[in-house]
């Protein structure tokens, strides 16, 4: 006997039929065992359905309107001294990685150069990223030539001199291998920091085992940074660049909406809690459903 809806499907399963008891009993499971294949099957295409709407509401929730831009300034005070070279390098090599993820947030940073490794100089005053990375820039043309003394906090004193815009997160990332030499001029520093008004966010890409006092390490979270290992940088520099970048973005976002949490540039900047919460449902129960279909 044919099933209905199932041509190829008699009694016991196999597409003949046996005895009249063990046909029954057979056609009854068979019958059973089809209909809640069916009815599974249809139950995760319409899961499919709903986890596909609540993915296109949410990627739609995430994109929809684009965000005011958050201004920022970002000063790199890089150490030119001859154990800096590849450290160098490998910031140019990845300059756009930063650039591009700060666009993708809405960000509208300009760029400014500051070198040390002998007396520190501000080669760069803050322009757009084209300018700053340009073919013959300051940037572009930076190399482990310096020399001499590395006084971090005179190079940090000359990015404070730089052309900030108003309104802008100020950023200042320092980056060396060394301690900071000159410690007559900590205090120096201090007071010019004290004396600003808008907060400096202050990161340190630097040598945990040459930080006499942890002077580098203490001074990056007081001013709202975080203090990076150069050896991290330097040992796998991918890894360690896309958790600066990320780390940065959060940083300049969070000092920026603390202070005006009602902004343009705040609104929509992550999807509601309850829509990410219901997404985390939904490709549970499809991971789920998956599983026990593989099984089947």
């Amino acid at each position: 006997m044919k099933i209905k809806g199932f041509p190829y499907l008699y009694g016991d399963g196999t597409g003949y039929a046996s005895g009249k008891t063990r046909g029954r009993a057979l056609w009854s499971g068979g019958l059973l065992f089809t209909l809640m294949r069916c009815a599974q099957e249809e139950i995760a295409m319409k899961f499919k359905k709903l986890v596909s709407g609540i993915l296109t509401a949410t990627a739609l929730g995430m994109g929809s309107g684009a965000n005011a831009a958050i201004v920022a300034d970002i000063m790199w005070v890089i150490d030119t001294s001859g154990s800096m070279g590849d450290d160098i390098a490998q910031v140019k090599a990845r300059i756009l990685d930063f650039n591009t993820v700060m666009v993708a947030n809405s960000i509208d940073a300009n760029y400014g150069l500051v070198r040390y490794g002998g007396a520190p100089s501000l080669i760069q005053d803050f322009t757009t990223f084209a300018t700053f990375s340009a073919a013959g820039s300051p940037f572009s043309l930076l190399t482990d030539n310096g020399g001499g003394t590395e006084d971090g906090s005179l190079a940090i004193q000359t990015a404070l001199t730089a052309t900030y815009r108003e309104n802008s997160v100020r950023n200042i990332i320092l980056v060396t291998d060394e301690d900071d030499d000159v410690v007559g001029n900590r205090a120096n520093l201090q007071a010019d920091l004290d004396a600003t008004v808008a907060k400096d966010l202050i990161n340190i890409i630097g040598n945990p085992n040459d930080d006499g006092g942890s002077y580098y390490r203490d001074l990056a979270p007081a001013n709202g940074g975080a203090f990076f290992n150069i050896l991290d940088f330097r040992n796998n520099p991918q890894a360690f660049f896309t958790n600066f970048i990320n780390t940065k973005v959060k940083e300049i976002v969070d000092d920026f909406c603390t202070l005006n949490p009602t902004a343009p540039e705040c609104q929509n900047r992550v999807p509601e809690p309850g829509t990410l919460a219901l997404l985390g449902i939904s490709l549970a129960g499809l991971a789920t459903l998956r599983r026990r279909k593989l099984k089947a």
